[in-house]
């Protein structure tokens, strides 16, 4: 749960600051950030399509300077998008790995972020076989499950809405979902009391 204190202000009680969406690879995180543009005007930022337009194909990047180089590269451009006023009414998709950089989760703690929420069974279509995601082989399938369980309590620390997108839930209900809380949250009074977030569900 994102806590933040009342007193240095809430983002997500006003619509001047972006969206943030997390969770992990696979998940259909740009796809549904893709479906906020079209359906409800969000502008539509993916990060790991920023960092192959300026630097390269991912697994190229791993390949050639490693994971420690892509995770820099990685909080360097959500840094960049987070402060950039020309993003203040976007979805700002992020990858699986980028929460858990300490310099983006202090970061995400300070904006409204929306995590959402798969499973194996969920992802396993879209990762079988798939060659251009460094972090799943030898076993995709296995490697998915120990990045999750890895990275689930943070995903869930930052999370101020929680989106259940297991059972192929279509994009179009995860995205009316996502609207209504990302509503409700910025129609809170400036300095009221956090609550708990909200997990939409068919």
């Amino acid at each position: 749960m994102n806590h933040r204190d009342p007193a240095t202000g809430d983002p997500r009680t006003g619509p001047q600051r972006p969206v943030v969406l997390i969770g992990p690879m696979a998940a259909g995180k740009s796809f549904l950030a893709r479906h906020m543009s079209t359906a409800y005007g969000y502008d539509f930022v993916d990060t790991d399509q920023v960092i192959v337009s300026r630097h390269g194909v991912i697994s190229e990047i791993f390949a050639q300077h490693g994971e420690e180089h892509f995770r820099d590269l990685e909080a360097a451009t959500v840094a960049e998008l987070l402060r950039d006023p020309g993003h203040a009414h976007a979805i700002v998709s992020v990858g699986g790995g980028a929460p858990i950089i300490p310099s983006v989760r202090e970061l995400l703690r300070h904006e409204l972020v929306a995590y959402l929420k798969v499973d194996a069974a969920t992802v396993l279509p879209r990762i079988s076989g798939n060659r251009t995601r460094p972090m799943l082989p030898p076993d995709p399938a296995r490697r998915w499950q120990e990045l999750l369980d890895a990275r689930r309590a943070c995903y869930e620390e930052l999370a101020d809405i929680t989106l259940d997108g297991t059972r192929g839930r279509p994009v179009a209900e995860l995205g009316a979902d996502l609207e209504a809380q990302i509503a409700r949250l910025r129609s809170r009074p400036p300095g009221s009391a956090p609550d708990h977030p909200q997990e939409a569900q068919a």
